[in-house]
């Protein structure tokens, strides 16, 4: 669980994680030099024996992927589940996700539906881009993936841990997409499995990192998703490459110049792999 500043969130967060029914699993707890009550929430938690790690950093890291490298290094298990700080689960989330997971071919990332919650944990509209639950090669997610972030929320996932601690490398450089990276990179080598069972419970709708003046990034960043495609794996059609791109450049094209420069590079960049694939 890696945190910053949620304190009013925590204890409802870790709640949930220590009442699943699930039980075979260990609480690593990161916080990224929180400066409101986060460490004095956290203190009541420490002697819990599922927790088996408290980091506290002295510094702020700058990049909550940092913190999952972190927290990805200190683990044992073979699935990894990142439970966002705001976030919070369904006692069932971790049972079912697992039971999913280990019966799939070659899962790599098994996730869940979520209710999108504010605040006060009051349901807001469901903004889920899938609904029915379904299995799906790697390959062809990625594909989807070229265009937009297919997996919404990091808390609604579990991930294997032999794949995520390759795929998290350098991602913390970025502010907004390392989790969508992050996802393109594992499901080269693994499928994907989804339940439409709404068993994650996503603080959407308040000031959370995940939308916060959020726009630029999501162009200058998430366009790197395609510096990150394996063409030789990943199979286009020149039509259907260069319909995403023009996407792409639509959006750079709606950008500032200095932000728009880096996505232009990066699609220049992308091209060109594909081009000499």
């Amino acid at each position: 669980m890696p945190n910053y500043n949620h304190s009013v969130y925590l204890k409802q967060r870790l709640d949930s994680i220590l009442n699943q029914t699930y039980r075979d699993f260990e609480l690593i707890i990161l916080d990224d030099k929180s400066v409101d009550d986060s460490v004095k929430v956290i203190e009541h938690y420490k002697h819990i024996h599922k927790v088996s790690h408290i980091v506290y950093n002295e510094k702020n890291s700058g990049s909550t992927f940092a913190q999952w490298e972190k927290g990805m290094q200190l683990a044992t298990g073979k699935w990894i589940w990142i439970a966002e700080s705001d976030d919070y689960a369904d006692p069932h989330f971790l049972e079912t996700l697992v039971k999913l997971a280990e019966e799939g071919d070659n899962i790599g990332i098994a996730f869940s539906n979520s209710h999108w919650v504010d605040q006060n944990s009051e349901e807001k509209e469901n903004l889920s881009i899938y609904k029915e639950s379904f299995f799906r090669s790697g390959l062809e997610e990625v594909k989807l993936l070229c265009d937009h972030c297919t997996i919404q929320n990091a808390s609604s996932a579990i991930i294997r841990k032999d794949l995520a601690i390759k795929a998290v490398k350098n991602l913390s450089q970025y502010k907004a997409c390392g989790d969508w990276i992050f996802y393109t990179r594992m499901l080269h080598h693994s499928n994907l499995i989804y339940t439409s069972e709404k068993l994650n419970y996503f603080r959407w709708y308040h000031a959370n990192v995940s939308n916060t003046n959020k726009g630029r990034l999501w162009a200058t960043e998430g366009v790197q998703v395609l510096e990150n495609v394996d063409y030789k794996k990943i199979k286009f059609s020149t039509g259907s490459f260069l319909r995403i791109i023009k996407r792409w450049a639509y959006k750079a094209m709606r950008l500032n110049f200095n932000d728009s420069v880096k996505t232009w590079n990066s699609i220049f960049n992308a091209s060109t792999k594909f081009l000499m694939s």
